[in-house]
């Protein structure tokens, strides 16, 4: 798995965050009467195109959804790229081809890692868990390690499905187990976690909470209390087991 490489974004398309900032392309700046570059990005722009006037619950609704893009690549088993400026939320203002715009458009905005701030946070903490846990990225797939679940034992496969969980033995890697639980639906799910009595997972990461909260720094876990987790729409969460003592299959 190593030898592949996982990517939300690169550096032909729209950036991080114009994929939840547009959902078209602007391209007028080229030249070419707005006909080059992608039409097809599999973006949303949450409700609002671009960024003029844009409503603060929508940049709330963004932020969020670019932390589950990111969350995700993390938590996925190939070698994870990212796009420069993409920790930091850059734009190219929703032109998703700027091979002549060497300029404002394409450079790197250092004035948002400080607007983003929070975001860049969540990107080094995230990068730090993944790097703390062998358990996520193998030089083998995670085969018998892995069981899929929905909101209960059954996981919906369908093509309008869009919420569902995973658990991950950490046992093999000699680390700890992890419970990802991710709600891409307009409304919120109960989900009821599979594989742990409640009071041995920890709750590591909710997107939907605000910063600090989103994350949690090591050692600082919640500890759950309930053998259910509420997980807010567009929202991921990511769960683990209290120590390695405590890993499955013991």
């Amino acid at each position: 798995p190593y030898q592949s490489v996982n990517y939300i974004n690169s550096h032909d398309g729209f950036t991080l965050y114009d994929q939840v900032a547009y959902n078209r392309r602007h391209n007028w700046p080229n030249g070419e009467q707005n006909r080059d570059g992608h039409l097809d990005n599999n973006s949303w722009n949450c409700g609002w195109e671009g960024d003029e006037d844009v409503p603060d619950e929508v940049m709330d609704l963004r932020i969020r959804q670019a932390k589950n893009f990111f969350c995700l690549l993390m938590l996925s088993n190939g070698t994870p790229m990212l796009r420069a400026g993409d920790e930091f939320l850059q734009t190219q203002q929703g032109n998703n081809n700027p091979y002549n715009q060497d300029n404002v458009v394409s450079w790197l905005d250092w004035e948002r890692l400080d607007a983003f701030s929070d975001f860049h946070r969540f990107a080094r903490r995230m990068i730090a868990f993944r790097k703390a846990h062998p358990t996520i990225a193998r030089s083998r797939f995670w085969r018998d390690d892995v069981r899929w679940y929905g909101t209960g034992p059954e996981v919906h496969w369908s093509e309008d499905s869009s919420h569902f969980a995973w658990f991950l033995s950490g046992r093999s890697q000699h680390d700890v187990d992890l419970y990802v639980m991710v709600n891409a639906e307009q409304t919120d799910r109960t989900f009821e976690i599979q594989e742990r009595p409640e009071q041995l997972w920890e709750l590591v990461i909710d997107t939907s909470r605000a910063s600090p909260e989103d994350v949690a720094d090591p050692g600082a876990e919640w500890p759950l209390t309930e053998p259910t987790y509420h997980v807010h729409s567009h929202s991921v969460v990511v769960l683990k087991s209290g120590s390695l003592a405590r890993s499955t299959s013991e």
